[in-house]
């Protein structure tokens, strides 16, 4: 299994890279980030970088996560410690950056004044890009009962989950109800938590059978995507994105990252110093980087006139300093439960 595990680490590695680039736009822009022209829209090499390589990012660190957490036995004292692991990261994260951008009164701006309000907060973490933790604890809690049954039972749910993420985004340009295909709408991520169980559970059937697996995945990504571009894109999607296809409400990723997760777990993938090291910092990576990457792009635009060397550049610096910064934390100030 240590072999798979480092497997994995190079995907923890990676993925946590691209949620930077993807968060300081070094992917580019098309004409689906334009509200007035998305219309004119052509497929591009940066929409297949940002939305089928850039944004598989947070589904995949849910699959490992689940996988992790459902690969070991399963009780009731497993299940309250990693949820109360993931709470203390919900908790603190949201409130530093909100208070690090915009004082106490940051807090106070977000307070909810409805039923409605108080869940958007929630789901949202506090208008951040942490609302990773609300939809990794949400998808702990689904996961625990799913483990439970029986294997056809399983499927059929996990199938049924796929089927309506896949006409999600239809309900939303019906509905004008942008909320049930938005980033942050845990439902995304419902199926990526299924199959993450099924992988757990089933691996070494999947593993034996890995070339069928992995032709399947990717026939039905490509598929899916073809759809996706064609079917799921619509001005409803701009309000709180800024572009004209859903992020997460895509099939299409599901199976990119069980494709890709496949490939990770070959016994013969060894990580080597520099990659267990960006693992290791993954997590802090993705926490860190949201406080330094508007300082430092101004930093360059300063230094550099050339715009893509500089926004590549802060890309660089951020994920430096992000390291650094958290090398430092964990050693003197933070704890290791919100850091890594």
């Amino acid at each position: 299994m240590n072999n798979r595990i480092e497997g994995i680490e190079y995907l923890r590695a990676i993925m946590s890279i691209f949620v930077v680039v993807w968060h300081m736009g070094g992917g580019g822009q098309s004409l689906i980030f334009s509200e007035d022209k998305y219309l004119e829209h052509v497929f591009t090499v940066s929409d297949f970088i940002n939305f089928h390589l850039l944004l598989m990012a947070v589904p995949t660190f849910i699959f490992v996560s689940i996988f992790l957490y459902t690969s070991k036995p399963v009780s009731s004292t497993t299940f309250k410690k990693q949820f109360i692991r993931i709470f203390i990261l919900l908790t603190f994260w949201p409130t530093a950056l909100i208070i690090y951008n915009g004082g106490y009164q940051g807090l106070l701006a977000i307070l909810p004044n409805s039923t409605v309000g108080f869940i958007y907060t929630t789901l949202r973490a506090g208008n951040t890009i942490y609302y990773f933790f609300t939809s990794l604890i949400i998808c702990l809690f689904i996961s625990y009962p799913f483990i439970r049954l029986k294997i056809h039972i399983q499927i059929w749910v996990f199938s049924c989950s796929v089927i309506l993420l896949i006409f999600l985004p239809e309900f939303t340009k019906l509905t004008g109800f942008y909320s049930l295909s938005a980033y942050w709408n845990p439902l995304n991520f419902v199926p990526i938590s299924f199959a993450a169980v099924l992988v757990s559970q089933n691996k070494n059937h999947i593993l034996e059978n890995k070339k069928i697996a992995l032709c399947i995945s990717i026939v039905l990504c490509i598929f899916l995507s073809i759809f996706e571009w064609k079917y799921s894109v619509g001005k409803v999607f701009f309000p709180g994105q800024g572009y004209a296809i859903p992020a997460y409400t895509r099939a299409s990723l599901l199976f990119s990252v069980f494709a890709i997760f496949i490939l990770i777990l070959n016994q013969k993938i060894k990580a080597n110093g520099i990659i267990k090291y960006m693992a290791k910092y993954s997590l802090a990576l993705y926490c860190l980087h949201p406080f330094l990457m508007s300082q430092i792009m101004g930093f360059t635009a300063i230094l550099v006139q050339n715009k893509i060397v500089a926004l590549y550049m802060s890309i660089l610096l951020t994920i430096a300093f992000s390291y650094f910064m958290a090398m430092l934390l964990n050693k003197y100030y933070l704890r290791e439960k919100v850091m890594m």
